[in-house]
């Protein structure tokens, strides 16, 4: 059984939708059993006067059109706003000699993804993932007009992102009644699976609401992203579908097409799409509005309780597992191990549930925690700081950003330092000319062995900072 989820890799497959191994092709059987399945829905359901039929059978081919009828026309109606959405981005590739960044040479890849037109004046919602780091983003509408797009706002942990084109002359989708929406409920999915609406003519998959609620632990951790409430739905979704509609049967949008989990290469798989949530709601408006997204934040990492390392069940909550220096929650007193139970009144049931609350809460503001430290029951006010990547990649110890670049170790034997692994368009980093592929040294004269140094180094400086390349460059970055 899979227990993790894995990121498509846009140079290997050119799509973008979050997913593991690619499904196999076993078109015909799949056609046949839900060819079985809508029979037996007929058979179930269907009015008393197509059980009383003769043999020819002529009143479930008459559901059965009724049915095809109504999904042609989910798809003519809302055709008109869904987008194909293709990307340029340079990457680190690795040289067939080595595996290592160092060794790496920057190349231009296209990733594909979709959108839906979500407004009169033209915006355009589709994941983050999908127009990260592009260096160029072609919209190409119903009609088959490519229009080049520009980026309004991001919300790196909702994964969403709206953009822009010049056209106005096409319709906005129409949002769901988010309280209607219920497992079991027709879902269509319209997209770009693999590039292949690339034309306009976006692809159809057909399915139903799976679930609701799902998490998905790990899957876009490293950068800092947050799925803990998605939509689960068995219409088919592939790299390419990222950023593109669930569309209920009423053509109204209730999830933003996200990642897939497979198992394995023949396995189709699953497909997840953020839920059109109001409280999604709010924060789309707030990008429509070209507003930076704020989430709160307190300087610690958890997991989910549940059970202790020596398998004692000790119940929910969070259980502190990491505290940043200096961080909120170090200066309110917290220490790896406490289980966080409750955020001011509320209970605190798992490390997701207190990731959001803690997100939603006013920046400045002091929450106040209760936690379980032993058989001790404590309460401690905490004042929330604003979220920022520089801190998150900081406590987790990974590849760290700062200023428009992000780096990551450079592992290869005979080298040291430093490597930039994306860049950022239009921050200070792209502006002084720093690459895909560029191995830092120094930073103000001091020697950089690794990302912790590199932290260091940076650590407080506010000003213009020199860095040295591995090509005996020198550049000067400034703040954004």
């Amino acid at each position: 059984m899979l227990t993790s989820f894995h990121a498509a890799e846009a140079a290997r497959t050119g799509c973008a939708t979050r997913r593991g191994d690619l499904a196999g092709a076993a078109g015909r059987i799949r056609v046949g059993r839900w060819a079985i399945i809508l029979f037996a829905l007929l058979a179930m359901v269907g009015p008393t006067q197509t059980r009383s039929q003769d043999a020819g059978g002529a009143a479930p081919l008459t559901d059965l059109a009724s049915i095809e009828g109504a999904f042609s026309h989910v798809v003519r109606a809302v055709s008109a706003s869904v987008v194909s959405i293709r990307v340029q981005r340079s990457v680190l590739v690795p040289t067939p000699e080595h595996s290592d960044a160092a060794q790496s040479a920057a190349a231009m890849v296209v990733v594909n993804g979709a959108g839906t037109i979500i407004s009169d004046g033209g915006a355009i919602l589709t994941n983050e993932h999908v127009i990260r780091s592009a260096h160029r983003i072609d919209v190409t509408f119903h009609d088959g007009v490519t229009m080049s797009a520009r980026v309004t706002a991001t919300d790196v942990r909702a994964d969403l992102a709206v953009l822009h084109t010049s056209r106005r002359d096409l319709p906005a989708a129409r949002f769901c009644d988010w309280a209607g929406v219920a497992r079991g409920q027709w879902a269509i999915a319209v997209g770009n699976p693999f590039g292949l609406g690339g034309d306009g003519k976006a692809c159809v998959s057909i399915g139903v609401v799976a679930n609701l609620g799902r998490r998905l632990p790990g899957l876009g951790e490293a950068d800092d992203r947050l799925y803990h409430d998605m939509l689960q739905t068995t219409a088919s979704v592939n790299p390419g579908n990222s950023g593109g509609p669930l569309f209920n049967l009423r053509g109204e949008l209730i999830g933003v097409v996200t990642a897939m989990h497979t198992r394995s290469a023949a396995d189709q798989g699953v497909g997840f799409a953020i839920p059109m949530s109001p409280q999604r709601l709010q924060r789309i408006e707030r990008l429509m509005q070209a507003e930076t997204p704020a989430y709160g934040y307190l300087g610690l990492t958890t997991r989910d309780a549940g059970i202790d390392a020596d398998a004692t069940v000790i119940g929910g909550g969070a259980l502190v597992e990491t505290l940043e220096p200096g961080g909120p929650a170090e200066l309110a007193g917290l220490r790896e191990g406490d289980r966080i139970v409750r955020v001011d009144d509320e209970e605190v049931r798992s490390a997701a549930d207190l990731a959001v609350r803690i997100g939603e809460a006013t920046i400045g503001s002091a929450v106040l925690l209760t936690l379980q430290r032993g058989k001790r029951t404590i309460e401690t006010p905490v004042v929330v700081a604003r979220r920022n990547m520089e801190r998150v990649e900081s406590l987790r110890g990974g590849a760290i950003g700062w200023r428009g670049l992000r780096v990551a170790p450079v592992r290869a034997v005979d080298a040291g330092g430093i490597v930039v692994i994306e860049i950022t368009p239009g921050s200070p980093a792209e502006r002084v000319g720093l690459r895909v592929g560029d191995r830092i040294e120094r930073v103000q004269g001091a020697v950089v062995d690794g990302v912790a140094a590199f932290r260091e180094a940076i650590r407080q400086r506010d000003g213009s900072v020199e860095l040295r390349l591995s090509d005996h460059r020198r550049v000067r970055i400034d703040p954004p």
